[in-house]
């Protein structure tokens, strides 16, 4: 039959079985602090009590077996014990979330009131054994029906007075406390409070103690949720100095994504200036502390709905509106920070300032990595601008750059293709016009065109592709040799150019000659040709290398010699056996160039060196070189480059019976 007492027991068991499950959950949160998790998990588990034990006087209240006599007695014994208890709990509790742990040496203003609340839960914990046998709360008649007792009021004096100290705990420290966590923790105070009201006017229904059990799980609902909250912040935020980071930073510009307030925005990508130098005077620690100051000193110039954030090392991310960009960048030009030197034991001021690259947001679909990608290109670009500190990416410069990456994957694409081939420029005997070697030039055989290297090596350099189109030529010149060995033909030695770059795989040389000895070409017919002018390592890093080649038996010459101010030291440190001379030398009729070519021709010669002069087009640079002694030239005055069909005619006529001079 259901009626207003069985609608109450079954809420009740109803809602411990939810305060017990809240507190099996609470117990396993691994994200929550110990303290946190084992005052959730007792807070829950003893309104769950209370709640049960309720439940179970009502059904043995109203006969008088003998079981319901003791049943009735321990669950009403264990509501008013638990009740006393759990007030120890739920203050306990209020502490760690409002001072972040439970120690009352730490928290000296609470103190007092803290140990009042223990003092108070023990006493009414006392009297609650005491009323056991003296009936001072509560009492049961013949037939186990509960009656109050001439103490009852008593009763609820302990749980009032500990729920007045704890609210004037959470009111002196509601600041501490998040909008969401005071009302949860309030709710302990409220609703079991009505409850005690509505249960006054209407006796025999326990909605105080309901109240208890939903205002537990609220605070459980409450910390988990806050949790979540706070796990979800860490994750958007940078540690050291407490701005948003990367992740944060995304997800801030995804949720504008798709609307046109998007547009009002401008995304400044920035770097900081020499910022290690900072770390190297003040150390490692200072530095964060700088670094921190500076991100607050920013952001404080920020105007409402605005961004800064950091994405790593020394580099920041700001989303500023359109209107306050210009102001934003006269801060990045010069901010002064201050911070406390430990050395020094004083305050110190440090000017920071910053690189930067500017996106104006042109377009309501980007996402945030897009918009934070553009702008990082803008300040790679000004990075590499002499003088520059700020760049603004414009929509004109993000197409040219989409056309250079389309470019790029034609490049890999061509690489995968074999579509780069070697053109073969003759080096001739001036004296006898004939064929005594060649140079392997790179040409790119690509949609119906034959492009030079001015079209693609620049940016192969800058990708460092051009590694593998050094090695894929050699191997295309090996395999072109090879064939012409088969065919009969006595092929000079190729010389086959190899950046730089490519120094940086300790392997290299192994590399090459397994290339070499795979195609079965003779040692002596290939000569490695490195770049005098690049600069990007180490001397010995070269040396190792040209050293390498030769204990393989092959050939090194080195290329454009005379053009950096390195090469006399390259020369004393590495043992080349060609230098080619750079055309520059004999392109105009320069008494001092004609002056510093023959020292280098003497020198040469007295080190015992090959010479080739290239670049060679008119018959006074050769009279000028034959003056001089040199005599192997390599340039249109004798021949372009030439295709590996056109140069296998060459080899079966290697002698030039009519110069062919350029146009």
């Amino acid at each position: 039959m259901i009626n207003a007492l069985n609608v109450q027991i079954a809420f009740l068991l109803f809602e411990a079985v939810f305060c017990f499950i809240a507190s099996i959950v609470a117990l396993f949160q691994a994200n929550q602090r110990k303290s946190v998790r084992f005052l959730l998990t007792l807070l829950n588990l003893m309104a769950g009590v209370i709640l049960a034990c309720d439940s179970l006087a009502y059904i043995y209240c109203g006969s008088s077996s003998h079981i319901y006599y003791v049943m009735a007695r321990l669950s009403n014994g264990l509501v008013y014990m638990t009740s006393m208890l759990i007030l120890s709990v739920y203050a306990m509790y209020v502490a760690v979330r409002a001072f972040g742990d439970f120690s009352i040496r730490r928290h000296a203003p609470a103190r007092g009131r803290l140990i009042a609340c223990f003092l108070l839960s023990a006493t009414g914990v006392i009297l609650v054994i005491v009323s056991q046998f003296t009936g001072l709360y509560y009492s049961f008649d013949e037939l186990n029906n509960y009656r109050r007792g001439p103490g009852f009021l008593l009763s609820l004096f302990f749980p009032v007075a500990v729920a007045i100290l704890v609210a004037t705990i959470l009111v002196q420290y509601r600041k501490k406390l998040g909008k969401w966590q005071l009302l949860a923790l309030s709710s302990y105070l409220i609703l079991p409070a009505a409850g005690m009201v509505v249960q006054a006017l209407f006796y025999g229904y326990s909605y105080m103690n309901i109240g208890l059990g939903l205002s537990a799980l609220l605070i459980f609902i409450e910390c988990t949720i806050s949790k979540n909250n706070e796990l979800s912040h860490v994750a958007r935020t940078e540690m050291r100095t407490g701005l948003a980071n990367e992740h944060g930073c995304v997800e801030w510009l995804n949720s504008m994504q798709g609307k046109p307030r998007l547009l009002e925005y401008s995304a400044v990508f920035f770097d900081l200036i020499k910022f290690s130098d900072i770390n190297r005077k003040y150390g490692m620690t200072e530095g964060n502390v700088i670094l921190a100051s500076y991100g607050l000193a920013l952001s404080e110039t920020l105007e409402k709905d605005e961004l800064l954030a950091r994405q790593y090392g020394n580099q920041f991310v700001a989303v500023i509106k359109n209107d306050h960009v210009n102001a934003f960048l006269d801060h990045l030009s010069g901010m002064e920070v201050s911070f406390y030197d430990k050395l020094s034991e004083d305050v110190r001021t440090v000017t920071v300032s910053a690189r930067c690259g500017v996106f104006r947001i042109d377009r309501t679909d980007l996402d945030g990595e897009e918009i934070i990608s553009c702008a990082a290109i803008a300040l790679s670009m000004a990075k590499n601008k002499t003088g520059v500190n700020s760049v603004f990416m414009t929509r004109e410069l993000l197409n040219d750059m989409e056309k250079r990456r389309q470019f790029e994957n034609e490049i890999e694409q061509g690489l995968q293709n074999n579509e780069f081939v070697p053109y073969y420029q003759p080096k001739v005997d001036a004296l006898t016009h004939t064929l005594c070697g060649a140079e392997a030039l790179a040409r790119w055989e690509h949609d119906g065109n034959v492009l030079s290297p001015a079209a693609f090596v620049a940016l192969m350099e800058e990708n460092h592709s051009i590694s593998n189109l050094d090695l894929c030529i050699l191997d295309r010149v090996c395999k072109d040799l090879t064939s012409w060995i088969e065919q009969g033909l006595n092929p000079p030695t190729v010389s086959v150019n190899i950046s730089r770059r490519n120094l940086a795989d300790p392997a290299i040389a192994d590399r090459i000659n397994d290339i070499i000895q795979s195609n079965h070409v003779p040692r002596h017919l290939i000569e490695i040709e490195v770049t005098e002018t690049a600069d990007e390592f180490p001397i010995f890093v070269l040396k190792n290398f040209v050293d390498a080649l030769h204990e393989y038996g092959y050939l090194v010459s080195i290329d454009d010699f005379g053009c950096a101010s390195s090469s006399l030291t390259l020369l004393r440190e590495i043992t080349f056996d060609t230098i080619k001379i750079d055309k520059g030398f004999v392109d105009k009729d320069y008494s001092k160039d004609l002056t510093i070519l023959e020292y280098i021709v003497k020198m040469a010669k007295t080190l015992e060196l090959k010479i080739v002069a290239e670049g060679i087009e008119h018959e006074g640079q050769v009279r000028t070189l034959l003056d001089m002694g040199v005599t192997v030239i390599q340039g249109y005055f004798f021949d372009m480059p030439l295709s590996a069909a056109d140069m296998k005619k060459r080899l079966t006529s290697p002698t030039y019976e009519e110069v062919k001079r350029p146009d």
